[in-house]
């Protein structure tokens, strides 16, 4: 299995509010992988990107063995949102700088060759394979709430002047509700993590194509990024890549 990650300014932004974790030895999670898209005033939104993963990866390390097994890891990824959610809810009513931050979380762990995300926002998740791209998170967003009720269509949505509006984030409120996602993954997946700053730029048809193209792990993702900041690298642009070939 080969994974990495990347985030990066853009061209736009003055400063990354965008976070990313690559599980490494000390973690006891050996496959956790996670990508937060901060929101807030001033330098809130990277607080929280960043603060929501150190919180969430503590939790991780504090829990006993039974509870990182593939038939509970499920509920404890759960749990641990939840403690982010209230960690960071908490924190931004102790700092007036702080007030109103948030974040997107989409957190993927692999088990038994099982794929098992806890989402937040509209970070996404896709898995690639032959040719094919699919998207296995659904957007928490005002447009995707509008195309969900009929009122807009997916290539509106995609233009929509309000489509990096958010309906979900982390610590934003007292309580968050979070997606789930089980997939069963065979050989020749490849994992897609991303903030919308790459999705935002780059097509999904266009990220197949660039996936398509090979390489390493790290180069698949070089290309992505090169390809956001190409179409305007509006905003910042992060994403984690797990081959699994």
């Amino acid at each position: 299995m080969d994974a990495h990650g990347k985030s990066v300014t853009g061209l736009l932004r003055k400063n990354n509010e965008d976070s990313i974790y690559i599980s490494d030895g000390n973690c006891k999670l050996e496959h956790l992988y996670i990508v937060a898209d901060g929101m807030g005033g001033h330098k809130a939104g990277e607080v929280a990107s960043r603060y929501s993963i150190q919180i969430f990866t503590d939790f991780i390390n504090s829990c006993n063995d039974a509870e990182l097994e593939s038939d509970n890891i499920l509920d404890t990824m759960i749990e641990g949102v939840s403690r982010c959610n209230c960690k960071l809810f908490e924190k931004s009513h102790e700092y007036d700088s702080l007030e109103g931050m948030g974040t997107t979380f989409t957190c993927a762990v692999i088990m038994d060759r099982t794929l098992y995300i806890v989402h937040v926002g509209d970070s996404r998740a896709y898995i690639f394979n032959d040719g094919e791209i699919r998207q296995v998170t659904r957007d928490h967003s005002f447009v995707m709430e509008m195309v969900k009720h009929g009122k807009l269509t997916i290539e509106e949505a995609e233009r929509h002047p309000n489509r990096n509006v958010i309906t979900r984030a982390v610590g934003s409120e007292k309580s968050v509700l979070a997606d789930t996602v089980i997939e069963k993954l065979k050989e020749n997946d490849i994992i897609l993590l991303c903030s919308d700053g790459l999705t935002n730029m780059v097509c999904d048809s266009s990220i197949a194509d660039i996936l398509n193209t090979g390489g390493s792990a790290e180069d698949m993702l070089d290309r992505l990024i090169d390809a956001a900041n190409d179409m305007g690298g509006n905003d910042n642009i992060s994403a984690v890549i797990i081959d699994m070939r």
